[in-house]
């Protein structure tokens, strides 16, 4: 794995704030949702992905035990998605600085509940991608995923079949 600094464009003796400012800015540069449905797509999620583990190590370096648990906030986020405070979850998810596995899942899980379907499998997916030994984020992005191919035409379906085995095969 490379450097996390590196793959900030920022120094080692850097701050946390440092850090979070160049984080943002390569953040709104790769988002996946910038990009068109494709190959493009998938490599800037695969980008942000990188970009995001980054994030986390190089905070993790400067900072460990400044940071608040966020166990407890994704168990707060949890709850609030179980009683149907929407928006305070999706508010609460985007004060977690450190976009993890568990973050993407749960940004999913609000998106979906929201009826943001597109957008819940494209977080799914980052999830599952982040963890792949999960479950829980595999089931999730296979079943929005599913949910997704049957609101699509027939031919659209196809396609999407066919992009599905060409990622498959790479």
């Amino acid at each position: 794995m490379s450097d996390p600094y590196t793959t900030l464009g920022v120094s080692s003796a850097s701050s946390d704030e440092e850090i979070r400012q160049a984080y943002r800015a390569l953040a709104r540069r790769w988002h996946p949702d910038r990009f068109p449905e494709g190959p493009e797509r998938m490599w800037a999620e695969q980008k942000m992905i990188e970009i995001n583990v980054a994030y986390r190590d190089a905070l993790q370096h400067v900072a460990s035990d400044a940071a608040a648990p966020e166990d407890a906030q994704f168990a707060d986020v949890r709850r609030l998605i179980e009683i149907g405070q929407l928006s305070a979850a999706r508010q609460a998810l985007m004060r977690i600085a450190v976009r993890t596995a568990e973050w993407n899942y749960l940004f999913g899980a609000v998106l979906l509940r929201l009826g943001e379907l597109e957008k819940a499998v494209l977080y799914f997916g980052i999830a599952a991608r982040q963890r792949p030994e999960s479950a829980q984020y595999r089931t999730a992005f296979r079943s929005a995923e599913a949910m997704q191919n049957q609101k699509r035409s027939p031919i659209s379906r196809i396609g999407h079949a066919i992009r599905s085995r060409l990622r498959a095969a790479k």
